[in-house]
């Protein structure tokens, strides 16, 4: 019963992904809507050749500006979301949360992703902050003193 259970859900979660993607447009106009209700610090725009929602910003912390980048579309791979630092030398490490691309790894996109639904953009948007504080404390101290879920990079 288990298993019919999971097969059931990931076809239902499979429908959304499917949905999202044949109404991308609408779908990432009520993300871009959410966005810009929430943070004034970004701007978007919906890119029509990319199916995507693109955002830049700067976000300041401390005594440190930083530059974000990113690209929210139902066709990205895995999770929807690739969000970047743009002005910092940031290099891959196994103990830091990121992706081989770079991209800041926020949440498992299994694990934390909610049942039958998405994580919205603007849900995702203050994890960058979260992310920001860990990284330094990291640099700082060697610790990722953050929620996490260890992964090492497939070579």
């Amino acid at each position: 019963m288990k298993e019919l259970k999971m097969d059931l859900i990931t076809i239902l979660e499979g429908n959304i992904r499917k949905n999202n993607q044949k109404n991308w447009f609408s779908f990432l106009l009520v993300q871009k809507a959410l966005v810009e209700k929430h943070f004034e610090w970004l701007i978007l725009d919906i890119d029509t050749k990319s199916r995507s929602l693109n955002a830049n910003g700067f976000l300041n912390i401390g005594n440190k500006y930083y530059s974000i980048k990113l690209s929210f579309s139902p066709f990205h791979l895995f999770r929807y979301d690739r969000i970047f630092i743009n002005n910092k030398p940031i290099r891959y490490n196994d103990d830091i949360h990121l992706y081989s691309d770079l991209s800041l790894c926020l949440y498992h996109p299994i694990i934390d992703q909610p049942v039958l639904r998405k994580i919205a953009l603007y849900e995702i948007i203050p994890w960058i902050i979260e992310w920001i504080v860990f990284y330094e404390q990291w640099k700082k101290y060697g610790v990722w003193f953050g929620k996490e879920i260890k992964h090492r990079r497939i070579q």
